[in-house]
């Protein structure tokens, strides 16, 4: 049953729903400067690998909430110059709400909102469709992007140098994620050959190739099969991705 919040409670059920994110948390609010409390949380979660979507207005954006922003690794930053809605929520529980994710906001505003969970099967579910889609419409910011393919460039030229090396002195050779094992369709969850780099059926691919979006949203994970947020940058759930199965 949805739950009518006053600024306090949509404050404090917003954290919730940061705290308890099992695969991703999506944080959309035209205006930012994420309290102090809430951007600790934001790093917690950061490092349990939780995927954390921000989608604002690029033009309001600050460049000292975009340097606290940066600090999160697993961030996506994404900008609407329309947005107006607010909007916060992870797989199970959202907030929509009159607050701007803002200091000000919070400590001086009138605000109203109300809290919806999965159990509210209807309206959770086209809350949940309207919100993905602002979010797949939403342009990703590149300057984040580039801070990551930097990272990841970095981190590839190491295991490159440390399998050459091992491969000099034990003849062994790298170890991919494409395994002999069944793998599933991250769109639709039927059965295909497990390889992370193409975690879609043939079918699915083609028509996620006429976008090419790594960070679609799809449903399932690519190599446990269980329905999770996945994309295909990101195809596997936490516990996958973490055990490297």
């Amino acid at each position: 049953m949805a739950k009518f919040l006053n600024t306090s409670k949509a404050y404090a059920e917003i954290e919730d729903i940061v705290d308890k994110a099992k695969n991703k948390v999506v944080l959309i609010s035209p205006y930012l400067k994420i309290p102090s409390p809430l951007l600790a949380r934001l790093k917690h979660i950061d490092r349990e690998n939780i995927r954390i979507i921000v989608v604002c207005r690029k033009g309001d954006l600050k460049d000292d909430v975009k340097d606290d922003l940066k600090q999160l690794r697993n961030l996506e930053l994404r900008f609407d110059e329309n947005l107006h809605a607010k909007c916060f929520y992870n797989e199970t529980s959202m907030v929509i709400t009159s607050l701007n994710l803002h200091e000000y906001s919070q400590q001086n505003n009138r605000e109203m909102g109300i809290l919806l969970n999965s159990t509210d099967d209807n309206i959770f579910s086209e809350a949940l469709n309207e919100a993905e889609y602002i979010v797949s419409n939403a342009q990703k910011d590149s300057t984040v992007r580039n801070v990551l393919s930097e990272v990841m460039k970095g981190a590839k030229t190491i295991l490159d140098s440390a399998v050459e090396e091992d491969s000099r002195t034990t003849g062994r050779t790298r170890i991919t994620r494409r395994t002999s094992k069944p793998g599933f369709c991250i769109r639709c969850g039927t059965s295909i050959p497990h390889d992370t780099d193409h975690p879609l059926c043939d079918e699915h691919y083609k028509t996620w190739a006429q976008y090419k979006d790594p960070d679609y949203p799809e449903k399932y994970c690519h190599t446990c099969g269980k329905k999770t947020s996945t994309s295909k940058a990101e195809p596997e759930c936490n516990s996958c991705h973490r055990s490297g199965k």
